[in-house]
């Protein structure tokens, strides 16, 4: 997998030594809550490393796929973003992001999320990517927004859920 690097951020794959600070993410159900599909917070380190191995090991090819998000200047890490298959599986790409709740609020997960579609559009060559979000993730919608997606309409497409659906595309990069 490839490491992506903004200004102050290094997107990189998930290591087996990330699983203690992975779960400050995935075990904090003010993370959780937001995921979809619906995930259960991680409960231990052992769990946590078992998850970060099935995402090294199954991960899907290139765009597609989990890093880690670190930042640039003390090498924290600070959160998760993918590029993820929505259901059917097929087409349709959707850029998830979760940050610890301690980096909330510093515009980390769109810079994460700008870095990653760029490099995907201009190295994997996709040409929209979507953001699927909760109704009142008001966070996530304003993430989203941020990153340059569009707000799109409603759907219950994905996941068997009432979503807001986001758009990103390639052209749309031009213009940004």
């Amino acid at each position: 997998m490839t490491t992506i690097d903004s200004e102050r951020l290094v997107i990189r794959p998930w290591e087996d030594e990330d699983a203690a600070d992975a779960l400050a993410i995935y075990g904090d159900e003010r993370v959780t809550r937001w995921l979809s599909p619906v995930m259960s917070r991680v409960t231990d380190v052992t769990a946590m490393r078992s998850l970060l191995q099935i995402w090294q090991e199954n991960g899907d090819p290139a765009p597609a796929g989990h890093w880690a998000v670190v930042r640039r200047d003390t090498s924290q890490l600070v959160g998760g973003v993918g590029l993820l298959h929505l259901p059917p599986w097929q087409g349709d790409l959707e850029l998830a992001w979760q940050l610890a709740p301690a980096a909330w609020g510093h515009g980390y997960a769109a810079e994460a999320g700008s870095a990653l579609v760029r490099w995907a559009m201009h190295e994997g060559g996709v040409e929209e990517v979507f953001a699927v979000v909760r109704p009142d993730n008001a966070r996530g919608a304003a993430t989203a927004q941020r990153i340059g997606m569009e707000w799109i309409g409603e759907t219950d497409k994905y996941h068997d859920l009432n979503l807001h659906l986001y758009r990103i595309r390639h052209y749309d990069l031009s213009y940004r």
